[in-house]
């Protein structure tokens, strides 16, 4: 069995943040990556977790993320404004343009954002639930115009990536949180089942002959496989669709995409925050919403289900559990974050260990 430590969360942030100040990211900044790698964690993201910060650190130390530099203002109209990231680190910039949206709420009902080049923002999921507190409405989606691995359905050749798409539902409980992939897995849980020589839990990649395989490491092989679209082998069209959308509303509209072919990661986002106040009304929406919550959670069990969950009701019981238990971390990544402590000459960083 997997040796594993429980974490406090508060250790877990801190620590990470003291290592990513000293590879070189300023205090704000750093206290704000640190704390979406711990809550993607929480959620249950351990893909988007601080498994990535090893990563990130290394990115920050090669200049692949940005420790000085100024947010570009591409454009501003008051309700949609576009920010060029100059590659800044994601998830710092991505939380400043959600609280900026919710700020321009108050005059603006809709506000609409556009960010390119910003570093990896990490899991969609961990902005959404701010979002929903304050009784908005949020659409999320991120791709990255110098990466594909996801074909055309029916084709071999990648022509975009896994492309996630995330929405934020408020109800007078706990909010619907929707963050998903296009394709049918993400490109961070084939890898990290390639490096534990695991086999896919089914033929989730196309190699480059056109055939399924559950081999992860054939999306590393030269040529490379690509990752079946959302849907599969029989209604993958539906998911490479909405892939498409992505590329559309996160690249294309932010200006930052494929045609200039960049091969330095950086990804592109939409963002738009909506008030049903300005619709039929915030009360109507959310009597609407939590309605649609009970008929959900009414519905007569198939057999072999113990109960009907809704997008993100699992993310927001593991965070509660994992909040009041600790964040489970496994051995091997504690040892790996430790030794860059060490490497980065801060001790204190010992994620309670």
């Amino acid at each position: 069995m997997l040796a594993v430590h429980q974490v406090p969360a508060a250790a877990a942030r801190r620590d990470a943040s003291a290592l990513l100040q000293a590879a070189g990211l300023a205090g704000e900044v750093a206290s704000c990556v640190a704390a979406k790698l711990v809550e993607s964690d929480l959620l249950g993201h351990a893909t988007h977790g601080l498994a990535n910060l090893p990563m990130y650190l290394e990115r920050v130390q090669s200049g692949a993320i940005a420790t000085d530099g100024d947010i570009g203002i591409v454009s501003d109209t008051g309700a949609t404004f576009a920010w060029q990231a100059n590659r800044l680190a994601g998830a710092w910039v991505l939380e400043r343009a959600v609280q900026q949206a919710l700020e321009r709420g108050a005059q603006h009902p809709v506000v609409t954002v556009t960010i390119a080049n910003c570093s990896h923002v990490g899991s969609l999921q961990t902005y959404l639930e701010s979002i929903a507190h304050e009784s908005r409405l949020a659409l999320l989606m991120v791709s990255d115009p110098s990466f594909a691995s996801v074909a055309p359905f029916g084709g071999v050749d990648a022509a975009i990536t896994t492309n996630p798409f995330a929405a934020g539902i408020p109800t007078r409980g706990d909010p619907i949180l929707i963050d998903q992939c296009t394709s049918v897995a993400s490109n961070s849980f084939i890898m990290q089942c390639a490096a534990a020589g695991k086999t896919l839990p089914g033929a989730w990649l196309i190699d480059a002959c056109g055939r399924p395989t559950d081999d992860p490491r054939a999306l590393l092989a030269q040529p490379g496989a690509t990752i079946s679209p959302l849907g599969g082998a029989e209604f993958g069209y539906k998911g490479f669709a909405f892939g498409l959308v992505v590329e559309a509303f996160a690249l294309a509209l932010s200006g930052y995409g494929r045609r200039n072919a960049p091969t330095r990661g950086g990804q592109g986002v939409f963002l738009q925050i909506i008030d049903p106040a300005a619709f039929a009304g915030r009360d109507a929406f959310l009597d609407e919403t939590t309605e649609l919550v009970r008929r959900c959670k009414s519905s007569q069990l198939a057999p072999g289900h113990s109960e009907i969950r809704l997008p993100g009701e699992r993310a927001l019981r593991e965070k509660a559990r994992q909040l009041n238990e600790g964040l489970t971390l496994s051995a091997a990544l504690i040892t790996t974050l430790l030794r860059w402590a060490a490497q980065l000459g801060t001790p204190q960083a010992r994620f309670h260990i």
